[in-house]
């Protein structure tokens, strides 16, 4: 049982949470940046050779990763037990602190042992603080507050409600330590133009200069273009196509459905030495270049907004639209003002994955540019002479933009939402 809401924590237990949940903060935050770090410096200075094979490299790194999703659990359960009276995220709290507490000092221990003074004494400092928060939330005031519950972590009921969100948390890390490595790497000043991840002094160099490599501006924005051309072409039939798939039937529907389906399962160096050899057939073979690329892209574009589009349409429901002409509304006053605002997010969502395609595709485009460089296209050039780090800048550039569409996005649906309530 929980303590009566009106009761006021006791403030041993507040300050053992607060310091718990700091210490966990700082901790995966350290974590996360061990992994970009250890990912920086496995390869060697001279760039000939690495440091730390790949199959040790992946488990190290996902190690820390998984040490750093418990630190984010260990905030969460702090959280949750300042906010709420919950015995429950207090345990979990208490079984990360003992579990935090029994690794520092087994990682102490060790550092003294190679001669690590300065780190061993971090390690002390973390020790005794992890101490100090269990301790706090261990008191007599506070067990009495939480009804005499004993500070213990049932692990087989733990591990079986949290598993799921651990092995979650642990995949999105790791698929984003690249992009942070990335992003890393943009403010690192390589004394020479070697194309090695090896970390040399920071710098804001590359952001100031990002346009320094010859023709690399111009590859990026010659990339946005054709993305948004694409973009544009391929959602506009895209759209239309799902639209007639799902509401409409005729001749040749399943045929369609095939047809459409087939440049998403198709490997990228057949789709793009068919669509060469098609062009050559057409005697346009000598004339490669922008709209040789558009076609292409519209090409394997087109297939991935028709099943984002249609899963949208699949969720609607049809009721609505009825109802509005029940109301009398046509047929165009029913579409504009009812199913596309509820299609919209599907449509938007099916255009920015379109343009990320777009955008990011290499192989086919390599085959149908013909003279013209694409923003994939120069970086694998630019790697054979010595990669220039402005590239990581564009790629942070890049990954930060989707980040604030996404978030813009997540927070215009919020606000309509409670708009409507």
């Amino acid at each position: 049982m929980s303590a009566a809401p009106q009761e006021r924590k006791p403030l041993c237990l507040v300050l053992g949470m607060q310091l718990g949940r700091l210490l966990s903060g700082v901790a995966s935050i350290a974590l996360v940046g061990s992994a970009i770090g250890f990912s920086i410096r496995r390869y060697r200075v001279d760039g000939t050779a690495l440091n730390v094979a790949g199959p040790a490299y992946g488990f190290f790194v996902l190690v820390l990763l998984a040490a750093a999703v418990v630190g984010v659990l260990g905030v969460r359960a702090a959280t949750k037990t300042l906010r709420v009276d919950d015995t429950g995220a207090r345990d979990e709290l208490f079984g990360y602190g003992a579990a935090a507490a029994l690794i520092s000092l087994i990682v102490t221990i060790v550092l003294f042992d190679r001669g690590q003074a300065l780190a061993g004494l971090v390690g002390v400092v973390w020790v005794a603080l992890s101490v100090v928060a269990l301790v706090a939330m261990s008191t007599r005031a506070a067990s009495v507050w939480l009804a005499g519950r004993a500070p213990a972590l049932n692990v087989v009921a733990w591990i079986r409600t949290n598993l799921l969100l651990f092995l979650g948390l642990l995949v999105m890390l790791f698929l984003y330590v690249p992009n942070l490595v990335v992003a890393a790497m943009s403010f690192n000043q390589e004394p020479s133009r070697r194309t090695t991840y090896q970390w040399y002094s920071f710098s804001f160099h590359n952001w100031t200069h990002v346009c320094a490599p010859s023709q690399l501006c111009g590859s990026v924005v010659t990339s946005l273009w054709i993305g948004v051309v694409a973009t544009v072409i391929a959602t506009l039939f895209g759209t239309l196509a799902a639209f007639a798939l799902m509401r409409h039937s005729f001749t040749g529907r399943s045929a369609t459905n095939t047809v459409l389906f087939l440049p998403m399962a198709t490997p990228d160096i057949v789709m793009g030495s068919s669509l060469l050899a098609f062009f050559v057939a057409l005697r346009v073979g000598g004339h490669l270049g922008h709209t040789t690329i558009i076609i292409a892209h519209v090409m394997f574009c087109l297939s991935y907004v028709v099943v984002t589009v249609r899963a949208r349409l699949s969720g609607l429901d049809a009721t609505l639209q009825q109802a509005a002409m029940d109301l009398y509304a046509n047929e165009s006053q029913t579409f504009w003002r009812v199913t596309f605002p509820l299609v919209f997010p599907g449509i938007l969502s099916a255009g920015l994955l379109a343009f990320s395609l777009s955008f990011d595709d290499f192989i086919i485009t390599n085959l149908n540019a013909g003279t013209v460089s694409t923003f994939p296209i120069f970086v694998w050039g630019a790697a054979l002479r010595g990669l220039p780090m402005q590239v990581n800048v564009i790629g942070t550039m890049m990954f930060l933009l989707a980040i604030v569409l996404v978030v813009a996005a997540d927070l215009l649906g919020r606000s309509r939402a409670k708009g409507r309530a």
